[in-house]
């Protein structure tokens, strides 16, 4: 009991704290996945600001450069002395340097502002050629011929890119390129192509300065591309798929928050969920230890609460089952539990034990009457055989004397009383009560003159299968016999025969008789004007029928079509 209450209690308590840590689970990871995608979404918007201003700054550039006509006719003149050419291009670097000192004094910026000129223009055959990865410690203007990296893909990219920026990474020196196509309107028209492609390099370092890169997470990561899916700047590592398409099978591991700056550039924040599952658990990590202590503390209070409710039960119980007879039971050893519940149940145990030890003391009682009844019946049956011998005595003392009649009235006066005395309660067959029946009309007939004839109607096999109680018949004979006295001769018919599986007994005289229905009311306990000289005859034949039949069974009384008086006995066969 004590172990079965005990393992209840603690998995109830084990079942509440890990569902109700499973729920603040859910409720926390939720808040916290809320406030990383919110930080995520500022952070994006933020930065989002800060390049979208940074490229509106270096559009203004070759916004300047579209409506300088000085630049415009400067590159249309033709090709002429190596000093003209010098100043031209002397004058073209000035006005550019004009044109970006201000954009740098806007931007603040550390970076190089180069300009690579068409080569259809003749100042082109007088310019230095350089790389984007040539020159590099020259953190100035410079304008350069274009027909070293005509041919390179950033180049090609920006042609193709006229009217918009260009972004990509110079891995080799690792700067962030801003290239756009300028153009100029006074130029001439049979220049075909822009005038030029201006380029804005910038060093990763010096850009990252004027972003906030404040992560949600530790494993957080922010990645810059351009168009063409290029990674132009990344603080982790993600799959490529991922950046070029959000539907691949890896963005379910991500919490991604994206932006596009006017289509030139995409900038990704990327928190992986694992990251905050691990934050969800280091947070819930103390409340965890916690519970799991207050647990560990709840079950060994419950334990010795499970051991102070169960152990005096127990002890009760191992009283009682020490308890080999009730009679020898102390009940004062029920008075040392104090729990109010274990005093009720010893007081109604000791209760128990008190009825039983008068039920006992009674039983002890109607023994000893039994045993006195027996005695007193082993006696009553020495008295009877003194008389059974007495009676048999004065039966051949008649008979030595010649006295036959009283010979045979001592005779019947035996049969009578040994039928009477020998076992009463016991059933008798329909014969032996017959044979009752005409020892009673012999001695009746001694004192008196009247000539009484029993006639009996019934198959042999009746009489000796048929039994019913003694003295049921006895009554009915007896009454027809003392109603009728007057009558020189009577005359008394039984009639037995099984109808419809219930024996029917007919006991019928040619005397006057009595009112059937009275009897019948009378048999019923009903009020009547019959006079009855005592009322335990037929009553008693009729009770004990149904004693020992049920219901089934009654005696009643009607008239034969002669008029004579009827009592029948309805027994049924399945006894």
């Amino acid at each position: 009991m004590r172990q079965k209450i005990f393992i209840i209690l603690c998995c109830t308590l084990t079942a509440v704290f890990l569902v109700s840590y499973f729920l603040i689970y859910i409720i926390f990871r939720s808040a916290l996945l809320r406030e990383i995608e919110q930080q995520q979404s500022s952070m994006q918007k933020y930065n989002e600001t800060i390049f979208a201003s940074y490229i509106d700054s270096f559009g203004m550039v070759p916004f300047q450069l579209v409506n300088d006509e000085e630049i415009g006719k400067s590159l249309n003149v033709e090709e002429g002395t190596a000093l003209d050419m010098f100043r031209t291009k002397e004058l073209l670097r000035k006005k550019f340097r004009n044109y970006l000192n201000q954009q740098l004094f806007t931007s603040n910026l550390d970076c190089r502002f180069l300009l690579y000129l068409n080569d259809d223009f003749p100042l082109s055959a007088h310019l230095d050629s350089y790389g984007l990865s040539q020159q590099v410690e020259i953190r100035t203007c410079n304008v350069y011929a274009s027909r070293d990296v005509s041919s390179e893909e950033w180049y090609q990219r920006t042609l193709k890119t006229s009217w918009s920026p260009y972004f990509f990474l110079n891995e080799e020196t690792g700067e962030l390129c801003y290239a756009r196509c300028v153009w100029n309107y006074y130029l001439k028209s049979s220049i075909e192509h822009s005038m030029g492609i201006v380029v804005i390099a910038i060093p990763q370092a010096a850009f990252l300065e004027k972003l906030t890169l404040e992560f949600a997470a530790p494993d957080s990561s922010v990645f810059l591309a351009n168009e063409y899916g290029e990674i132009l700047y990344s603080s982790g590592s993600a799959p490529a798929s991922l950046l070029l398409n959000r539907t691949a099978d890896e963005a379910r591991h991500y919490l991604i928050s994206s932006a596009s700056i006017d289509d030139d550039l995409f900038l990704t924040f990327l928190t992986p969920y694992a990251s905050i599952e691990a934050m969800v658990r280091d947070a819930l990590l103390p409340y965890l230890l916690f519970a799991a202590l207050t647990l560990l503390i709840l079950v060994g209070v419950l334990y010795l609460l499970s051991r102070k409710i169960t152990a005096p039960v127990i002890s009760l119980a191992e009283l009682i089952g020490s308890i080999h007879d009730t009679l020898d039971f102390d009940t004062g050893l029920l008075n040392v539990y104090h729990d109010a519940e274990l005093q009720m149940l010893c007081q109604s145990f000791s209760e128990l034990i008190q009825r039983e030890h008068a039920l006992v003391e009674r039983l002890i009682r109607e023994n000893h009457a039994k045993r006195a009844a027996i005695l007193h019946a082993l006696q009553a049956q020495i008295n009877p055989h003194f008389l059974y011998n007495a009676l048999d005595s004065v039966s051949w003392l008649a008979l030595s004397k010649r006295e036959d009649a009283i010979a045979d009235i001592v005779s019947s006066i035996s049969n009578l009383m040994h039928y009477s005395i020998s076992q009463p309660d016991a059933l008798a067959a329909l014969g032996q009560e017959l044979d009752n029946i005409r020892e009673f009309i012999r001695i009746y007939q001694l004192e008196r003159s009247s000539d009484i004839t029993l006639s009996v109607s019934a198959p042999e096999e009746l009489l000796s299968s048929v039994r019913i109680p003694k003295f049921t018949l006895q009554p009915l004979v007896e009454n027809a016999v003392l109603h009728n006295p007057d009558l020189p001769s009577l005359e008394i018919v039984l009639d037995i025969r099984l109808s419809s599986g219930v024996f029917l007994i007919t006991v019928t005289d040619d005397g006057c008789g009595a009112d059937p229905e009275k009897l019948n009311a009378f048999l019923r306990y009903e009020e009547t004007d019959l006079k009855v000289s005592s009322g335990f005859g037929i009553r008693n034949v009729n009770e004990r029928l149904q004693l020992h039949y049920g219901n089934q069974s009654r005696l009643d009384y009607g008239r034969t079509e002669s008029g004579h008086l009827t009592a029948t006995l309805m027994i049924p066969a399945k006894q």
